[in-house]
């Protein structure tokens, strides 16, 4: 169809080109040459397209066998579909069973997951603080690890945290000595024989020493406990191995020795009394002073009375009862009245001087108060100035007023309360050895008046 129309393009071209020769100029032979021409073109054009026609018979066998080529790949993939979704359903069957499967298993081992990172976890930080390190630097890596942990833990990692918390119970009841670098309260450091006792406390020599976990160093406390404390401590540092000796364990593992830091010594509770404290102090001295020396003075005159008792007949005039006994003497000639007048005389003056000093000693008694009474109100009267200018936020700020007021009123009982009780024993034996003047003047007086009444029987 398409040659034929190509044929008749062809001829309507060589009318027309033969009706424009005469036109155009051209002879015959020039159309002989032309219809020559187009002949062989047309000639060339029906080899052409014969030659295209040919090439598309092929170009339609090829597609027609690769139609049919992918119509069997298209039917065997489908197969192929049908096959995988077959095994797909299958797999996700089985996938939902293993799922399940898989999250009653996971629960557990959640649970148990959970169980070890806890444990891990307290487990770091007991044996981070706890002494066992000492002897023991290299665990805390292991602990470290154990508790880092982001998986599942494996059975020898849990034999592992297992074996740790083992070692820490054993080594608790265990006492060793080690040698290590151990700081002064001043910053110098030395090397020295450390003595771990469990968990609990590690001394060196007589001195109780802080465990510091962060730099894995031992500290002297500033202050140490008590002589006999610290005796037990030397005793145990000295002590050969399997020797068993006393010693004061600290339970809390240092933390009630720390508290020995905070607590002040007596010097600076007395201070914390300030001037009023002091003159409290001063005022106890003097009275404690006195009734030191009225005691000895009250002891001397008592053993030297109970001397005169064995001897009346030798008269010695280094005690009252002495002098009591002199003045009988000198005045025996005289009559009753006379002499019961001279011994009284007599008396009166001995038992002013075994009472001297007992007033005084009265007066501070009741003066110590007092005083502590006024060191109360003077802290009293700083501490709300404290609150006055800088408010109630600040518990320190008036902290040093408290002290003052509390500390005063300690001291002023401290210091009356032996005052009281020292005049009471002064003036009790005062009063006993004026009694035993006034038993032995009235004697005198009634073996004189019987003396006397002898006498005068005897004349009449």
């Amino acid at each position: 169809m398409i040659r034929h129309i190509k044929l008749v393009s062809l001829v309507h071209a060589v009318v027309l080109a033969w009706s424009l020769l005469p036109a155009l100029g051209f002879a015959a032979n020039d159309l002989q040459s032309l219809i020559k021409e187009v002949q062989s073109a047309a000639s060339s054009e029906a080899l052409h397209d014969k030659a295209r026609e040919t090439r598309f018979k092929q170009s339609l066998d090829e597609r027609t066998r690769l139609m049919a080529q992918a119509k069997g790949e298209v039917d065997r993939l489908l197969a192929a579909r049908d096959a995988l979704k077959t095994d797909f359903d299958a797999n996700e069957a089985a996938l939902g069973d293993l799922q399940e499967q898989l999250a009653r298993r996971s629960g557990d081992l959640g649970e148990l997951f959970g169980v070890f990172r806890q444990t891990a976890g307290d487990s770091q930080s007991m044996m981070y603080d706890s002494l066992v390190s000492l002897d023991r630097p290299e665990r805390q890596d292991t602990i470290d690890a154990l508790a880092s942990r982001k998986e599942v833990p494996s059975i020898a990692q849990m034999q592992s945290l297992w074996q740790l918390l083992l070692e820490e119970i054993v080594l608790s009841g265990e006492t060793s000595k080690l040698s290590s670098s151990v700081i002064k309260p001043n910053g110098q450091s030395y090397q020295a024989d450390v003595v771990r006792v469990g968990t609990f406390n590690a001394i060196s020599g007589d001195n109780y020493l802080r465990y510091l976990p962060e730099n894995h160093q031992l500290v002297e406390f500033a202050r140490q406990p008590a002589g006999y404390i610290r005796a037990g401590a030397a005793r145990l540092s000295e002590a050969p191995p399997g020797k068993t000796t006393a010693f004061a364990l600290d339970p809390s593992r240092g933390v009630l020795l720390g508290l020995l830091v905070q607590s002040p010594s007596l010097l600076e509770r007395i201070e914390q009394g300030k001037l009023v404290g002091y003159a409290i102090l001063l005022v106890a001295a003097i009275g404690l002073l006195i009734v030191a020396q009225r005691l000895l003075e009250l002891s001397r005159l008592g053993r030297r009375i109970k001397k005169q008792l064995t001897d009346m007949e030798h008269v010695n005039d280094d005690n009252p009862l002495g002098r009591v006994l002199a003045a009988y003497y000198q005045n025996r000639q005289y009559s009753v009245e006379v002499i019961a007048r001279k011994l009284e005389e007599a008396i009166f003056k001995e038992v002013a001087n075994i009472r001297k000093g007992l007033p005084l000693i009265k007066v501070l008694a009741a003066i110590a108060p007092l005083m502590g009474l006024l060191g109360t109100v003077t802290g009293m009267i700083g501490t709300f100035q404290a609150i006055t200018l800088f408010g109630t936020g600040d518990p320190k700020l008036m902290a040093g007023g408290i002290s003052q007021a509390l500390v005063t009123t300690v001291l002023g009982l401290v210091a009356a309360i032996p005052l009281l009780l020292s005049h009471s024993l002064l003036t009790s034996r005062a009063t006993q050895l004026a009694k035993v003047l006034g038993e032995q003047a009235a004697g005198m007086v009634a073996t004189q008046a019987e003396i006397i009444e002898r006498q005068q029987q005897a004349a009449a």
